[in-house]
């Protein structure tokens, strides 16, 4: 009988075949959203546990309605600490994101509270991640859950880049996103995305990105064109769910209102 392709297992593929992505994040408690998501076409979900609401049990709620549509999760955590990587990596997402990663041994930590040993440090245990351990033996799956997990540090500080190629070459790195409002902030130039300084930075980054072959991911802004962001060499493009909603509202509302 043929192996099924996990989503997780489908987005690694995908990314490693240089295909354009696309992900929504979401930062409320809102399965039902997850899912639509999935029916939608979008190639993974972001779910976001540094900024909102969300607490650990929304976010297995969340990553169990994306699975339901074949769809990955990939939750930004609020601590690049192992013991809180740990417990989102148990409930079943398929990587994390990690924000403000700076240098490339940061980048290894992150690496290693999400792989077991001998990629990582990882505890084991037979959480929801590994089908409670009835699915396979452990050891396969561990083998297998190093193979598919995603680690993507964001890169929002001065130093990260000056050290974006060390990050993006670390053992375990599948890429990396560009926080272009934390950069702006760290550079000196808070609120302002579009400043020349922030822009040169930005392009360093995607530099380093291609040097390396790593993709690279952004988020495309309410007025912005994801056509752009992909010709800039983004292999990943993000939209907020907010973002969406207050689109499509704001022109539902001019529409009824003639």
């Amino acid at each position: 009988m043929e192996e099924k392709i996990t989503a997780n297992r489908l987005l690694k593929i995908k990314l490693a075949a240089g295909q354009k992505l696309t992900g929504c994040a979401i930062q409320s408690p809102m399965p039902a959203f997850a899912e639509i998501c999935g029916l939608a076409g979008f190639d993974f979900l972001f779910i976001d546990a540094e900024h909102g609401p969300l607490s650990e049990a929304d976010c297995l709620a969340m990553v169990t309605a994306a699975q339901l549509r074949g769809l990955a999760s990939l939750i930004r955590v609020p601590a690049a600490r192992p013991e809180v990587i740990l417990r989102y990596m148990d409930i079943g997402a398929a990587g994390v994101i990690v924000p403000g990663v700076s240098n490339a041994g940061e980048a290894a930590a992150a690496v290693a509270a999400v792989k077991y040993h001998p990629l990582g440090k990882r505890g084991i245990n037979a959480t929801r991640a590994s089908d409670y351990g009835l699915s396979l033996p452990m050891k396969e799956y561990m083998a297998r859950a190093n193979e598919e997990t995603i680690v993507w540090p964001i890169l929002e500080t001065e130093e990260a880049v000056e050290q974006a190629a060390a990050i993006l070459t670390t053992p375990g790195i599948d890429g990396a996103i560009i926080g272009a409002g934390d950069l702006a902030q760290s550079l000196g130039y808070p609120g302002e995305t579009s400043h020349p300084a922030v822009a040169k930075a930005i392009e360093r980054l995607m530099a380093a990105g291609r040097r390396t072959g790593k993709p690279m991911a952004n988020v495309v802004r309410p007025g912005e064109r994801v056509e752009d962001y992909y010709r800039q060499g983004c292999q990943i493009a993000i939209v907020f769910a907010y973002s969406l909603f207050a689109a499509a509202a704001k022109a539902f509302v001019a529409e009824a209102r003639g």
